[in-house]
């Protein structure tokens, strides 16, 4: 399957139409709704452009691991299975678009960090590389390796199938088979034989995620974590490796620690670099360097929070951060639903 073009300012031939837009009132309902969304929470053009291609890139790598082990006589007919997809609301699956929207954070914020210091070279990690710990070493390359894998021919950045969770992976899966089935000329029996082979060759192990995770904890065992490295990372935007390196001694997953920077609460923010022990020098210098891109817009109330914060507070955090993610969902949905 062809994989879309993954620039920004990509847009099909013939506008619009070429989108599959209904006309007239066929779309009043979805566009009131879109009218009326609050535009401090709505997608960027840029984000929404990037969010769109990475996973239609993520669809077709995954159809084609999928036809890939079908009998040539049995692939089925080659069309949009995004768009099927997306007609029935098969894609909306809530940690799938938040791997997609975390990861556009991130090249957003990188981006913005690159033009204020003037340069793009991720120099940490590739200081990291000849490190004389071995395991420090390896782990800054296999994460510079696959880093290199998620990006296209134009630099766009992708999203690989095994950084998505497993149960998310899963699910993925069955309903492209589906939209493969649906779409003519493809047995069930070899098609539900394909997903079995596709899922099982899914290894979260090599996620980014995972592989971020292996580098900050070699970087915690050798005893060379410290507060340059921290520096470091938010001066070139890295937010992805910063959260991970802030996780080790917040004692987080790197996931959360994620999450919790780029949350765009300032309390939050502050919370989590309270929880990772760092030195109101440290917080003062990361703040410095991306608090307004992270959405600190008052670096210096939030370091006047940093100082007020008590230590039971920070535990009350903590507890919550690493309690059951279901528990934390449904939190999270009984405060939006009370206001």
């Amino acid at each position: 399957m062809k994989k879309a073009d993954l620039r920004s300012d990509a847009i099909p031939a013939g506008g619009a139409k070429a989108f599959g837009r209904r006309p007239g009132r066929g779309r009043l309902a979805t566009v009131r709704a879109d009218f009326f969304l609050d535009p401090a929470e709505r997608l960027s053009e840029r984000e929404r452009a990037l969010m769109s291609a990475m996973l239609h890139c993520l669809v077709a790598d995954i159809a084609e691991r999928l036809r890939a082990t079908l009998p040539n006589a049995a692939r089925g007919q080659d069309h949009d299975l995004v768009a099927d997809l997306n007609r029935c609301g098969l894609l909306d699956d809530p940690e799938l678009v938040a791997r997609l929207l975390s990861r556009a954070e991130e090249e957003r914020i990188a981006a913005a960090a690159s033009a204020r210091a003037g340069r793009s070279e991720a120099r940490l990690l590739q200081g990291l590389v000849g490190n004389e710990n071995g395991q420090v070493s390896a782990a800054a390359m296999a994460l510079i390796l696959a880093r290199g894998r998620r990006r296209d021919r134009f630099g766009q950045c992708l999203l690989a199938f095994d950084d998505l969770p497993r149960q998310s992976a899963h699910a993925l899966v069955q309903r492209i088979a589906a939209a493969i089935r649906a779409g003519g000329g493809v047995p069930d029996r070899d098609i539900t034989a394909s997903g079995a082979s596709v899922i099982a060759a899914h290894d979260p192990a090599k996620s980014v995620e995972t592989l971020a995770d292996g580098l900050a904890d070699a970087l915690a065992q050798s005893g060379v974590l410290d507060d340059a490295m921290l520096l470091a990372a938010a001066h070139e935007g890295d937010v992805a490796l910063l959260a991970h390196l802030l996780a080790q001694p917040a004692g987080v997953p790197g996931s959360i620690a994620e999450a919790e920077l780029l949350s765009g609460d300032p309390r939050s923010i502050i919370i989590l670099l309270r929880m990772a022990k760092v030195s109101r020098q440290v917080a003062a210098g990361i703040l410095a360097a991306i608090g307004d891109i992270l959405g600190v817009q008052d670096p210096a109330a939030a370091l006047r929070e940093f100082a007020a914060l008590k230590d039971a507070e920070i535990g009350e955090a903590h507890v919550l951060l690493t309690s059951d993610p279901a528990y934390r969902s449904a939190l999270a949905l009984l405060a939006g639903h009370n206001g």
